[in-house]
């Protein structure tokens, strides 16, 4: 397997020493002079590498007012514009012409940054140190239940090891990896050092990063590294890893953020940087901020780093081809089943009861296992309900359909729970409970707003003073569990410019809650403000899969919303398949016809009538296909995945009862309602060429049964393909009903039949006794049995053609002379081919068999 891996390169020494041959600057370099250069200096440099006054001023406002980012930016800007073998000698001159000795001699002996202390081996066990006690305070302790904010469990108490999938170059292929060989695989003897984790909202990215931090802390992995430094790129804004990392340390540690810059980018081998949330971040990879160049492998190129991404932010790493040859892909799946019974049985500790209800709930609602359960943040919302509602209420949870419901249902829970605590008795008995509902959904509207603001600016960290207009909302947002309050202590070199030692911050649980409450603002303004509605859409469609969960939420929230959002998304040509699998999740998310039937007839103009459903399909764009599917004209269905009850049952019930499928191709094994529902059906079925190859169901009876019957019921079915293992009942139900058959044309494909003497004989009565068929291949491995049948039946057959391309009958006679009889007997074969592009093996008695009865025989042989 060749995966996608940076190989390593460049390892940056630790004391270097003087440089005394000029060879190319490193970004290291570029960096630590940017630090180096005294910001009243940045106009006398700027101006002697060439800049104007204005490009200067363009600098500064690009980088508002940072100088060190600024001057960054400049060298940045005027490297590009020397031979890389001149530069350093250039930029010597050129700071020794302006009188800054200093700095060019520190560029000339290539030790740029000397101005900047190194630090010791106690500060640097010191930092660690501090680095762990803030993380197991502030990343490693879990909120698991909105309702009681001061209600935090360790990590190892809650924490359930998630699903990842290691991506092959240049496939779609995925391979299962385990968490503890995350940094181990190894191609052509080097570690991987840029590693992607791409998981969709709500999976777990987040809690895996903190789990990365946890086993550091408590030796249990990553011990090669002496700081694992985890940054949350949603906090991050323009800071460098050094200034936020300082924001970790104790007021009187006084290793300055410049020092832990340098010493996190010179030492790159001892440090392991974990960048979470680039979808979360305002970044720019190409600009000169230090998290897009680390990001962009343009500095800390030899250290090692993983960022976690939902997929339509690390598209800008996968179109980049560089970028792509020095990234590993990691997917995160989120939970498996036994994972999930896990969590499950993890959160309700030490109430089994509760644990196995919830855990049986699941695994009988195919719906809810499918397309919540897998993600994290989904199954504690359903834990917590679970928890709360009574039987009634459990039994509206199993009518859970899609994201927004869940989200509708659990914003209902926690208001409700939120009215019992804070409202007095004669308040709910007096009828005012719809009026407190109204004034709670008025607050979460303000909420909304705020929250939209910040989706569109990529923003997750909010001031109080942002929420200046609707104060209360703040409160009520809190009490109800939408929001939750941070006090952050201020760094004390951001004391000299804010009189408070704290500020105040204002987040959601998460960033799928901020884009839920966005979703319920944006709708309002349908009704409200019908032009700011159509302005702020036309702007968001422009960036479609970036705000997919937004369009989600606000499509469900009124049939015309959902009417103009997919009117959006369809409009114009449609440039890329995968956008046609997004319009579809966008009406499932509606769950109104009307949407679906637009979308259904959307599909029908613009795209093949072929419908595949295939194996990288989510279950969500899945469940999405099956709703509109009986609004839209498909003539071909092509299931390439596995699929639960209900799915399987939806599209056994399509198969049978469209008025335009002609053709199905089925290459996974589906539930056992998916062929009760089809042999119950078949008689309404319009298909006519069917490709079955399933995979096992040697060890299901009922199925295989079922199956054949279906195969036997349907009134147009002209042309069968089918293979892999099927138990014994397939082939004696396919034999009794033989001669009801419609089939003209078999390819049969059944694999290694050798041992099962009565599925090779009643294959052989399937064959003869049917009555239409004209045209058979035959491919596979068969029991004496099938070969003895044929002969003895073949002059009932009414085969034509014949196409032998495989079996190896070199060491069975009786089988060849079988297969011979058979062949001559046949009263209508005219067409025989024995080797098609394959190597046919047969014993001699075959071709003796041939002459002796070539006078009988109406077959020409190919």
């Amino acid at each position: 397997m060749t995966n996608i891996l940076l190989l390593r390169s460049g390892d940056v020494e630790r004391n270097p020493g003087p440089n005394d041959n000029s060879g190319s600057l490193t970004e290291l370099e570029f960096y630590l002079l940017a630090e180096g250069i005294d910001p009243s200096d940045f106009r006398k440099v700027g101006l002697a590498l060439g800049f104007t006054e204005a490009k200067l001023s363009q600098f500064e406002k690009d980088k508002l007012g940072n100088s060190m980012l600024a001057t960054y930016q400049m060298l940045c800007e005027w490297r590009k514009t020397v031979r890389e073998s001149e530069a350093r000698e250039t930029l010597v001159d050129t700071l020794e012409s302006i009188k800054l000795v200093q700095l060019a001699d520190s560029v000339r002996t290539g030790q740029v940054g000397d101005h900047i202390p190194s630090m010791t081996e106690e500060e640097i066990q010191r930092v660690a140190e501090e680095v762990k006690r803030y993380y197991e305070i502030n990343l490693c302790q879990i909120q698991a239940n909105p309702l009681n904010t001061e209600l935090t469990v360790k990590l190892e108490q809650i924490f359930t090891n998630l699903t990842l999938m290691e991506e092959d170059k240049g496939t779609k292929h995925k391979t299962p990896l385990l968490y503890d060989d995350l940094l181990k695989t190894k191609v052509n003897g080097n570690y991987p050092k840029r590693l992607l984790v791409e998981g969709e909202g709500g999976v777990g990215k987040t809690t895996f990063c903190a789990k990365i931090a946890w086993d550091w802390i408590h030796g249990k992995g990553y011990q090669d590294f002496k700081l694992v430094l985890v940054v949350l790129l949603r906090e991050a804004e323009d800071k460098t890893v050094g200034e936020i990392v300082k924001t970790y340390l104790s007021d009187n540690n006084p290793v300055t953020a410049k020092q832990l810059d340098k010493h996190i980018l010179s030492n790159s081998d001892e440090v392991f940087l974990v960048l979470d949330g680039l979808d979360e971040s305002t970044v720019d990879l190409n600009s000169n901020q230090q998290v897009a160049r680390i990001t962009s492998n343009r500095l800390f190129n030899s250290g090692t780093v993983l960022i976690t991404s939902r997929q339509w932010r690390s598209d800008e790493i996968r179109k980049n081809a560089n970028l792509r040859k020095v990234f590993a892909f990691i997917a995160v799946e989120g939970f498996s089943v036994e994972n999930l019974s896990s969590y499950i049985t993890k959160f309700f500790h030490p109430d089994t009861a509760s644990s196995e209800d919830l855990n049986l709930f699941i695994s009988n609602n195919d719906v809810i296992r499918e397309n919540m359960a897998p993600y994290p943040i989904y199954t504690a919302m359903l834990c917590i309900m679970w928890k709360e509602f009574d039987g009634e209420r459990r039994e509206a949870m199993s009518k859970l359909q899609t994201f927004s419901q869940l989200f509708d249902e659990m914003i209902h829970f926690l208001v409700d729970h939120y009215l019992s605590k804070h409202i007095p008795s004669p308040g709910i008995v007096e009828g005012k409970l719809r009026e407190h509902r109204s004034d709670i959904r008025h607050h979460l509207l303000q909420i909304g707003r705020v929250a939209f603001q910040g989706l569109l600016e990529r923003r997750l960290v909010f001031t109080e003073e942002e929420f200046q207009s609707c104060p209360e909302s703040i409160d009520v947002g809190c009490k109800v569990g939408a929001l939750t309050r941070e006090k952050k202590v201020l760094p004390r070199r951001d004391r000299r410019t804010n009189p408070n030692l704290a500020v105040q911050s204002v987040q959601f649980p998460h960033k799928l809650f901020q884009e839920y409450l966005s979703g319920i603002y944006l709708a309002s303004l349908y009704n409200s403000n019908r032009n700011e509605y159509d302005g702020l859409v036309a702007k968001i469609i422009t960036k479609a899969r970036e705000y997919r969960y937004l369009l989600y939420f606000t499509s469900a929230q009124q049939k015309e919303i959902g009417l103009d959002i997919v009117s959006h998304l369809t409009a114009g040509k449609r440039k890329r398949r995968h956008d046609d699998d997004f319009v579809v999740d966008v009406a499932y998310e509606s769950q109104d016809q009307t949407v679906a039937k637009a979308v259904a007839d959307h599909l029908s103009s613009e795209s093949s009538k072929t419908l595949k459903i295939t194996e990288e399909m989510q279950a969500h764009t899945v469940s999405g296909h099956i709703f509109i599917m009986n609004h839209r004209e498909v003539d071909h269905l092509t299931i390439e995945k596995t699929c639960g009850r209900t799915a399987s049952e939806d599209l056994a019930e399509y198969m049978c009862s469209s008025r335009t499928l002609r053709s199905v191709t089925i290459s996974r094994t589906m539930h056992d309602v998916f062929y009760s529902v089809l042999v119950n059906k078949a008689v309404d079925s319009k298909i006519e060429t069917l490709d079955i190859r399933s995979g096992d169901l040697s060890d299901r009876p009922d199925a295989s049964s079922d199956l054949a019957q279906f195969i036997c019921k349907m009134p147009h079915l002209k042309n069968l393909t089918f293979g892999d293992s099927c138990h014994d009942d397939y082939y004696s139900t396919l034999s009794a009903m033989a001669s009801s058959v419609e089939i003209e044309t078999l390819d049969i494909r059944s694999g290694d039949l050798r041992k099962c003497t009565d599925a090779s004989s009643n294959l052989a009565q399937f064959i003869c006794k049917m009555p239409r068929l004209m045209n058979l291949t035959l491919r596979g491995q068969y029991h004496e049995d099938f070969y003895s049948t044929s002969s003895a039946m073949a002059s009932t057959a009414k085969i034509e053609t014949l196409d032998i391309p495989s079996d190896d009958l070199r060491e069975r006679p009786n089988a060849s002379r079988k297969l011979a009889q058979f062949i001559c007997k046949m009263p209508h074969l005219k067409n025989l081919t024995l080797n098609r592009g394959y190597e046919v093996f047969l014993h001699d008695d075959f071709y003796s068999t041939l002459s002796e009865m070539a006078s009988s025989a109406k077959v020409w042989i190919r």
